[in-house]
């Protein structure tokens, strides 16, 4: 069993509804496909695609609104090359309209999402160069845009001083 979780705060843009088909089906799901980002605390942003479940007489949320996020994720190896697949479990949209200027502050400040990932450390952890932290990569699968997919997380595992426990 594997899986990989993210979750945060995301801003949402470019939505719009989709009709998709399951292979071999007629029947019709409805989804809302937008375009966001995950940015890493070290700065680096990838861009990310979030596909919600919507129901059929459901509206796309308006470009620019937050929305407090929980989906399965698929993170390609080459991240920098393609985005990352969010498939939502759970979507809540920050109230207020998105186009104030005071929207941002009915956002907590949780700038970053955070990943869980069950799954495989699939080789040696590497040294970090400050000398003691070690990093290793963790890949699962899950099930996220109607097909298995894999995901590879590096994770960093950085000791904490005595004083701090």
């Amino acid at each position: 069993m594997s899986a990989t979780i993210v979750f945060g705060f995301f801003a949402l843009a470019n939505g719009e509804r989709v009709k998709t088909f399951r292979a071999g089906s007629s029947t019709a799901t409805y989804h809302c496909v937008y375009e966001t980002t995950i940015q890493c605390t070290s700065g680096v942003v990838f861009p990310a695609m979030l596909r919600v479940y919507s129901p059929f007489n459901d509206v796309v949320l308006s470009d620019n609104t937050v929305a407090f996020v929980s989906a399965k994720a698929a993170i390609p190896a080459n991240v920098s090359g393609e985005p990352v697949l969010l498939e939502g479990i759970y979507v809540v949209p920050v109230p207020g309209d998105a186009n104030t200027e005071d929207y941002e502050h009915h956002i907590p400040d949780f700038p970053h999402p955070m990943i869980v990932a069950l799954g495989s450390v699939s080789g040696q952890p590497k040294t970090l160069c400050d000398g003691t932290s070690k990093a290793f990569d963790i890949t699962s699968n899950d099930y996220v845009r109607d097909s298995r997919m894999t995901s590879t997380v590096w994770c960093a595992y950085l000791p904490l001083p005595f004083e701090a426990l």
